[in-house]
């Protein structure tokens, strides 16, 4: 399974960022170190209010120039990207029915435009998390741990590909 591995003072700038009364959304440059399966979380990418075209307690949209600057930065970079998300007032982290919805699509077109460098995303509620991580072309994979300053790991939920509210049980198909 893949991992994240990211410096305290990056992992504090996006909790900063990322919860208020409504979500939030940033991104982080990361390298890729296939041997290891793991994300080397980098620059931290906040979006300003204005680069929502809409934002509430529920559900948030980018602007086309919003997206365009997070893409220009990560191609520069030659970087893969991490999305980050917060939910607010869930009982554990896990990706909602219309994140899933969105990330099939948003997923692929990213990906594509990041010259299919891998690509993960990750949700925030409160003091637990979850992620996934798309890194070749079978699908999404678990994120398993988020490790900070090479300490003690942080594991994730694991809650969106493992859910039984979502339908028998069954693993969601991203």
């Amino acid at each position: 399974m893949a991992s994240f591995e990211i410096k305290n003072a990056g992992l504090q700038q996006m909790r900063s960022d990322l919860f208020g009364a409504v979500e939030h959304v940033g991104f982080f440059l990361a390298d890729y170190d296939a041997e290891d399966r793991r994300f080397e979380l980098g620059e931290w990418i906040a979006i300003p209010s204005e680069g929502f075209e809409f934002q509430s307690s529920y559900h948030v949209s980018l602007t086309d120039e919003a997206i365009a600057m997070v893409l220009g930065r990560a191609t520069a970079a030659e970087c893969s990207l991490v999305e980050v998300h917060s939910h607010l007032g869930y009982a554990g982290a896990a990706f909602s029915p219309s994140d899933i919805i969105g990330l099939r699509e948003w997923v692929p077109q990213m990906r594509w435009r990041l010259r299919r460098r891998p690509y993960a995303a990750m949700v925030w509620e409160d003091e637990s998390f979850d992620a996934l991580a798309w890194i070749e072309t079978a699908g999404a994979e678990q994120v398993e741990t988020i490790s900070v300053d090479g300490g003690k790991a942080m594991a994730t939920t694991g809650f969106t590909l493992a859910e039984p509210r979502r339908g028998k049980g069954d693993r969601v198909s991203l």
